[in-house]
């Protein structure tokens, strides 16, 4: 992977609050949109282009680093169903696509090192493409990471920090964000905000290689989903090619292990707590949503969906005995789609895109 200074996008203008609309100078906001943290409403930023920016303009830097990789397969599935494998990136994972752009921001920034609070496939990413680029890298996980996931991490040069406690491992983060050498990516504040704006915008790929990818025009997209930002990346992909061409932005569903999102869809609080047991659906656990994951399902009217842990078990069974090794947080689509299909959410045949997001070998 060249280890060149990463060239910032000329178009790059501005970055936005998702909740206020406020706009600020491009730079880095560990705490999302200044105005709302104030507030108690925090809320994540996004980036603004200029209007009439290519879409090649439209990512916050020129000639991200890569393992040689591609557009990820799509696999056609059955009656208009699709679906996008991310698990074939570099990693294993979506994460290859945030860990690109903000190591590259790092290194034009200047930054000595990255930090991040994962559970596994954003550990893996940042400390991969964070070794490629000749960067530090702090990863802030949980004592119960599987042993193997903890070798493979230290493998990359790694400063691995194990808690107990999902508030001490923020905590280890935060302190970390005073640091003018680091740069955090994930998010700091309570309520959460999500991660860092421009490794969102990596996910914005995955909505121009879908229109490549898919016959005729996409309809609906099916999401694992946690604090939003694949959802909300994706989102705004499919926003820059509306403005450039007008085609139609298609419905984005987020599938989560518990009502979260979906309680606020139905009045709850957005900054409220949603207790709830995820079971093994670890890379999709969390007590809370964000303001990006709402505006992802409501700018595109789309829905959130339950998928409890047990009901994905018996996909991820299935699919196994299909040859499929994808994680189980990643099988949620297939049970979302199953059900949104039985309640006419998602209509027979209608071109519907389910992102399958990791394989099931980490920690093996």
């Amino acid at each position: 992977m060249t280890t060149n200074v990463p060239v910032p996008s000329p178009a790059l203008r501005a970055l936005e609050c998702v909740q206020c609309a406020a706009r600020y100078p491009v730079a880095d906001h560990p705490r999302g949109c200044p105005a709302c943290d104030a507030d108690g409403r925090n809320a994540n930023l996004f980036c603004v282009y200029e209007e009439d920016a290519a879409l090649d303009d439209r990512l916050p830097y020129r000639d991200l680093p890569g393992f040689g990789h591609g557009p990820t397969p799509l696999l056609p599935w059955e009656d208009g169903t699709y679906v996008k494998n991310e698990a074939a990136q570099h990693t294993g994972s979506h994460k290859d696509r945030f860990a690109a752009v903000v190591t590259a921001h790092a290194r034009a920034a200047g930054y000595r090192g990255v930090a991040v609070g994962s559970s596994g496939n954003a550990g893996l990413a940042m400390a991969a493409y964070a070794a490629a680029a000749g960067l530090e890298c702090t990863v802030a996980t949980f004592s119960w990471l599987p042993e193997q996931t903890r070798r493979q991490l230290t493998g990359f040069g790694t400063d691995l920090r194990l808690f107990d406690d999902d508030a001490d491992r923020m905590r280890c983060i935060r302190d970390l964000a005073n640091d003018p050498k680091t740069l955090t990516v994930s998010s700091i504040t309570d309520p959460v905000v999500g991660s860092h704006p421009f490794g969102i915008e990596g996910y914005k790929r995955i909505a121009w290689e879908l229109v490549e990818q898919v016959p005729g025009d996409i309809e609906h997209v099916v999401v694992p989903s946690s604090r939003g930002d694949l959802a909300w990346g994706i989102y705004l992909g499919f926003r820059d090619l509306h403005e450039l061409d007008g085609r139609a932005v298609p419905r984005l569903h987020l599938v989560e292990p518990f009502r979260r999102l979906s309680a606020v869809l139905d009045g709850a609080p957005l900054t409220g707590r949603f207790p709830g047991d995820h079971g093994r659906l670890v890379s999709i656990a969390g007590d809370s949503t964000t303001v990006q994951a709402h505006r992802a399902v409501t700018l595109s009217g789309g829905t959130a969906t339950v998928v409890p842990d047990a009901v994905a078990e018996a996909h991820f069974t299935r699919l196994c005995r299909r040859g499929h090794v994808w994680e189980r947080s990643s099988t949620t689509v297939f049970a979302a789609h199953e059900s949104l299909r039985g309640s006419g959410a998602i209509p027979a045949g209608a071109t519907t895109v389910l992102v399958a997001t990791s394989h099931l070998f980490k920690g093996l």
